[in-house]
């Protein structure tokens, strides 16, 4: 039945959602726009959340299908983008991308390195559980040494114990927290992207301002010599065209042209500003959650493995005594 169900519903999977969940709030909570989202609220005071969640999409999509843009139209922008690259970059965003990447590579070869790490500590724990079963099992077989016999087992198994609460602090909240990093450092990518679309959108509507206005001068100045020149006056001779009026309805049109296309660059200028602006200020809020992230869950790291430390002296330590007080008891019986 775990096969089946892919352990949806154990304990370590659960934990493992419960503290990415807290991550994703407290990220939420640290954002100064996201955090007075209606959207937050409404989470953190409904009671019937996915019949909200249901309803909204249902409004979202009656309420966009008009709006919104054919898949074909967008799947051909985002295709041809992927191969534009913009002529004026901005360093600031660069120098972001690079930061990114590098960390991003960083935080991969630390989450293998966690995750070994996690195995050894489980592994850790399933010895001392066995061992501390072994000592059980020898108390049985050695009366004369039975009390000490299973005192050290008790202390053995106290010690696995140890050794799973350390382990289910590494694996189920501190690498979740790397792997969350990592997906957080993602979507930075991905605005990023979307930045350098909207630039490259501005260029591209600029260039065909600047190629319209080009085939304009040229029409206003002749007719074109040219080979593609010649070919359409052919044409209108066939068809029986006046080539000044077929000039002067060519030069009418793309004055309309350059007019959408003046209106198009400007309101895409805009946009790009804007949204240079709001990266910055996204960017901005990423490195301080991150450094507060890092701090805090650097910190619980370091308190899970002096609480461990903590806990095997005190186990040994009290081992210990008993062993001296049993002793000095014997001495003086």
């Amino acid at each position: 039945m775990e096969y089946v169900r892919g352990d949806r519903f154990g304990p370590d999977f659960t934990s493992r959602r419960a503290h990415a969940l807290n991550r994703f709030l407290n990220r939420l909570t640290l954002h100064p726009v996201l955090r007075r989202a209606a959207l937050l609220a409404q989470f953190l005071e409904s009671d019937s959340w996915n019949s909200t969640m249901r309803s909204r999409a249902a409004r979202g999509m009656s309420a966009g299908e008009a709006a919104a843009p054919s898949v074909l139209e967008t799947w051909t922008d985002s295709f041809l983008n992927a191969f534009a690259k913009a002529h004026k970059t901005d360093r600031r965003f660069v120098d972001v991308r690079e930061r990114a990447d590098k960390l991003d590579d960083d935080l991969s070869t630390v989450s293998k390195s966690v995750s070994r790490l996690a195995r050894r500590e489980s592994d850790l724990e399933g010895d001392y559980a066995d061992l501390a079963a072994q000592f059980q099992k020898l108390a049985q077989l050695e009366p004369g040494v039975q009390n000490e016999l299973t005192s050290f087992g008790s202390s053995i198994q106290t010690n696995s114990q140890a050794w799973k609460d350390l382990r289910e602090y590494t694996d189920q909240d501190y690498l979740g927290s790397l792997r969350d990093m990592e997906a957080y450092i993602a979507s930075v990518k991905a605005l990023l992207k979307t930045r350098e679309q909207k630039q490259l959108d501005f260029e591209g509507l600029s260039e065909y301002l600047t190629k319209a206005a080009s085939e304009r001068d040229n029409l206003a100045s002749g007719p074109s010599m040219g080979a593609s020149g010649f070919i359409r006056a052919k044409i209108e001779d066939v068809r029986g065209v006046d080539h000044e009026t077929a000039r002067k309805e060519r030069i009418r049109k793309l004055e309309l042209q350059i007019e959408r296309l003046q209106n198009e660059v400007e309101a895409a200028k805009k946009t790009s500003e804007a949204f240079d602006i709001e990266v910055v200020k996204e960017v901005d809020d990423f490195e301080r959650i991150k450094a507060t992230e890092f701090r805090e869950t650097l910190g619980g790291l370091a308190d899970a493995n002096c609480q461990y430390f903590r806990s095997t002296i005190d186990t040994w330590q009290k081992f210990i005594d008993q062993m001296e007080r049993e002793q000095r008891e014997a001495a003086t019986s």
